[in-house]
């Protein structure tokens, strides 16, 4: 590691507060390392769009609400009656996912030609974000022990929104429906959703790469080099509704629902930070994470299409 490295490193680590514990650094000040993962999620494409919350509690519920209505009453009858807003709750359990790297000196050096702090921490952010994104769309459950062998796509790492859905029966199999354009899958899958919701305008589908194969695509030349991901938008609506790609998003799936009803629920004061230098291996070992939890604001607001042929 080159001197200047080691000096902005070491500011850098001191600017977050950090206590020595043998070789390694303990960045003590949870405010800060709760900047980089909210950075990360605000310049990343897709999870910029959705809801993040900070959550105080491991163990919690969230209130899935239902869509207000207005409506009229004759009082000379009877009295006017609010309706319940809340249809029910789900209970979340944020744990902890942890994102440990090693950088090498060589590559940390590649800092110093820049603000060391600002692009540090959009690495950092940045890298938890993709995986994040990656978790929501193929997360099947938690694990003791995660494998990225068997497990490429963070399977077992944390349940996300598409392995919820299945659980709630708020999905629909294409395979099971032989000869179905993506119209009539589509169709078939706003039968689900509330009456409401479905004419509100706020609908999309989130379609894999598959799907959008023949689509006409709106693709900024900036987008192509972007290291927060790339949010590709059909110029035509697919099924009647607006329809986008994200990262990660699996190619024979579409998920109708609205972006504000994707959440990931963090634990307040979680965000740990530690740094482990490493001569022998030339290298920066880094131990990042945070607790956690994946939900949908309301299930019933969701539904999720699988196995769609490439070609329709």
């Amino acid at each position: 590691m080159e001197k200047l490295t080691q000096q902005k490193f070491t500011e850098y680590k001191n600017d977050l507060d950090s206590d020595r514990l043998g070789s390694s650094d303990y960045m003590n000040d949870y405010a800060k390392v709760e900047k980089i993962i909210t950075q990360g999620v605000k310049n990343h494409a897709f999870l910029g769009l959705i809801t993040t919350k900070f959550a105080q509690e491991i163990n919690n519920t969230a209130h899935e609400f239902s869509l207000p209505i207005v409506s009229n009453t004759d009082t000379d009858k009877h009295d006017r009656t609010p309706r319940n807003f809340i249809q029910s709750t789900t209970p979340f359990e944020c744990a902890q996912v942890n994102l440990d790297v090693c950088i090498p000196h060589s590559e940390l050096d590649k800092f110093t030609a820049v603000n060391f702090e600002k692009e540090f921490n959009a690495r950092l952010g940045g890298e938890l974000a993709k995986n994040l994104t990656m978790i929501g769309f193929h997360g099947q459950r938690r694990a003791l022990d995660s494998n990225p062998e068997t497990n490429p796509l963070g399977e077992d790492v944390a349940k996300g929104w598409h392995a919820q859905l299945k659980e709630k029966d708020q999905f629909i199999n294409a395979a099971t429906l032989a000869g179905q354009t993506h119209t009539q899958l589509i169709k078939k899958a706003l039968e689900k959703l509330p009456a409401r919701l479905r004419e509100s305008g706020e609908v999309i589908a989130i379609c894999g790469r598959h799907v959008l194969s023949n689509a006409q695509i709106n693709l900024d030349a900036k987008q192509l080099n972007s290291p927060n991901g790339v949010l590709l938008t059909a110029q035509n609506l697919i099924g009647g509704l607006r329809a986008i790609n994200v990262p990660f998003f699996p190619a024979n799936c579409i998920l109708i629902t609205t972006l504000s009803n994707l959440a990931i629920y963090f634990k307040q004061n979680s965000a740990r930070l530690f740094f482990k230098q490493e001569p022998r291996q030339n290298n920066v070992q880094i131990y990042f994470s945070v607790m956690l939890d994946y939900l949908l604001e309301n299930h019933r607001h969701a539904v999720l299409i699988e196995g769609i042929d490439e070609v329709q």
